[in-house]
């Protein structure tokens, strides 16, 4: 207990210096200023003048303001002297630059304090590259997991280290038992905000349903507005106690405080408080939000009524009027095409075999088993003429395989295109070859391009519509679609929370296994959703 005490006692002096020492609160002020200023201008995706030079800023106040609290904890007699720090910075400016490299691709996957989205949205790369990631995905991301787990455990249990260098005279570099500390301290920082942020999106959406339409307004805005300070306070703390354990938890000196710092302080807290206004501002009134939204019935079903893509789930589902039923197609030896998700049988068939193993004939022989409920392997032509007898649109989703034959997309194209756009149909596909044939070779058709995770700028892979996946979907990728000219479709949110989540975010349409859930949700007047903001804000950062 006296082990815990004397080392909360420690703590709580480190905060108090590191925030309270001469010239470092101005110092989180501009820091905080910048983080601001880089989310309010990268609302929108493109490039200004202004974004990049917030940016740059942003990086440089980065590495001055964490140099001069490693100074000042690592060495306790320490007078402020910015001009040493910045000649500090200045010399080991590549050093800097690669910590801050790592830092960001480290932060990147928990929200990098809001931009994520603004930086990844603007990432571009080759279309070759995007589609080799997306077709590998499984085995790319347990990679880049187990390398991010290494590069993230190393760095932050022997950081000091690196500091040691940064700042030449950090004499006691911490150890992993105080890193660990240090970790832990941090989240519980997060925790401790996260659970107050949560409780006042419950808090909104009791209002939302209970109170006036003002109340609902004034209550949003200022949840927001305490979620986005906690989130300061949070992290301005989480980065004094990282460095402090960093520096092996020295004792702490006294240094009293200077009334000219403290006025400029009050001056750069004021302005940070309109920064900080001015994207809560941006929160309550960006767009788009709450639009109209198109229901689409993943896989040709709803509620677990009928085996996904067979001809009875269809028009089960068709009574509901989707706008669009989403539904897969595999393949066959003789190349031809079945309405199929899966690449093997094992679990609709319980066989094990893949469509390229078995004719055509074969594969509609056979019987599928789902929710209860038992189907025939539905045929394409059969199911196509099926929907255009329900006078359904279809959202087709083209499989890939390495099986597949060398002309599929244009026989495909050639049989099925116009027909399809006669149907008012649209095709999609993981594999952005497949995009890129189909809307060459038939351009009236509306054909989009399937993103299991959003991680770079929609304009590398162009195409008519996106279907983004709803874990790591956000506003700035809907924006990215919409300046394209293209709808922004999202798979797959099935609770009520995640669709009127992305209902907030403006989302054109939701891919859902809940349909009737769907339409529900967004029937309600917007109003009594404010919530979702807030939880979205909260998800930004």
């Amino acid at each position: 207990m006296g082990l815990q005490t004397a080392f909360t006692h420690r703590l709580r002096r480190s905060w108090r210096q590191g925030l309270f020492a001469p010239g470092m609160l101005l110092g989180w002020e501009i820091l905080v200023g910048l983080f601001t200023a880089v989310r309010w201008l990268g609302q929108r995706p493109g490039w200004s003048l202004a974004l990049v030079a917030a940016g740059l800023a942003l990086l440089v106040m980065v590495a001055g303001q964490l140099m001069q609290v490693a100074r000042l904890y690592g060495q306790p007699e320490m007078q402020p002297d910015w001009a040493t720090t910045w000649r500090l910075v200045w010399h080991h400016k590549w050093a800097w630059l690669a910590v801050e490299l790592v830092v960001v691709l480290l932060a990147l996957p928990l929200g990098l304090w809001g931009l994520s989205s603004r930086f990844l949205v603007r990432l571009p790369m080759a279309a070759s590259v995007v589609n080799a990631v997306s077709l590998h995905r499984r085995p790319i991301v347990i990679t880049a997991g187990v390398i991010y787990g290494l590069l993230a455990g190393y760095l932050l249990l022997w950081g000091p280290r690196h500091f040691h260098r940064l700042t030449p005279k950090l004499r006691h570099p911490g150890t992993i038992r105080q890193m660990l500390e240090g970790l832990a301290v941090c989240g519980g920082l997060t925790l401790v905000w996260w659970v107050l942020g949560e409780a006042l999106v419950w808090l909104n959406w009791w209002v939302d349903r209970q109170g006036s339409l003002r109340a609902t307004r004034w209550l949003l805005g200022g949840s927001l507005a305490v979620v986005l300070l906690l989130f300061v306070l949070v992290s301005i703390l989480g980065a004094l106690t990282l460095v402090w354990s960093w520096c092996g938890q020295p004792m702490l000196g006294t240094q009293g405080r200077q009334p000219i710092r403290q006025r400029w302080s009050f001056i750069g807290g004021g302005l940070c408080l309109l920064l900080l206004g001015a994207v809560v501002q941006q929160t309550l009134t960006q767009a788009p939000q709450f639009t109209r939204t198109a229901a689409i019935s993943h896989r040709g079903v709803d509620h677990a009524r009928g085996v996904q893509n067979s001809i009875g789930a269809l028009k089960r589902v068709n009574r509901e009027r989707p706008n669009y039923v989403e539904m897969d197609l595999h393949e066959t030896r003789d190349h031809q095409w079945v309405v199929l998700h899966d690449e093997n049988l094992a679990a609709l068939a319980a066989r094990k075999a893949t469509p390229h193993q078995l004719t055509y004939r074969q594969l509609t022989g056979l019987t599928l088993h789902e929710n209860g409920h038992s189907a025939r392997l539905a045929g394409w032509p059969t199911y196509l003429a099926a929907a255009e007898r329900l006078q359904q649109p279809l959202m087709v989703e083209i499989k890939t395989t390495p099986q597949d034959s060398a002309g599929m997309v244009r026989r495909f194209a050639r049989q099925y295109g116009r027909r399809l756009v006669r149907d008012h149909a649209i095709v999609h596909s993981l594999d952005y070859r497949v995009v890129a044939q189909l809307r060459r070779l038939v351009p009236q058709l509306k054909v989009g391009y399937i993103l299991p995770f959003n991680w770079v700028a929609p304009r590398s892979v162009p195409a008519d519509f996106y279907s983004f996946q709803q874990i790591s979907a956000s506003q700035q990728f809907i924006l990215a679609a919409h300046q394209m000219g293209a709808a922004a479709y999202i798979w797959t949110p099935d609770s009520t929370a995640k669709m009127a989540r992305m209902w907030a975010l403006g989302a054109d349409g939701q891919i859902t296994n809940e349909l009737h859930r769907l339409r529900t949700v967004t029937q309600q007047d917007p109003s009594r959703e404010q919530w979702a903001v807030l939880q979205n804000f909260m998800y930004s950062y």
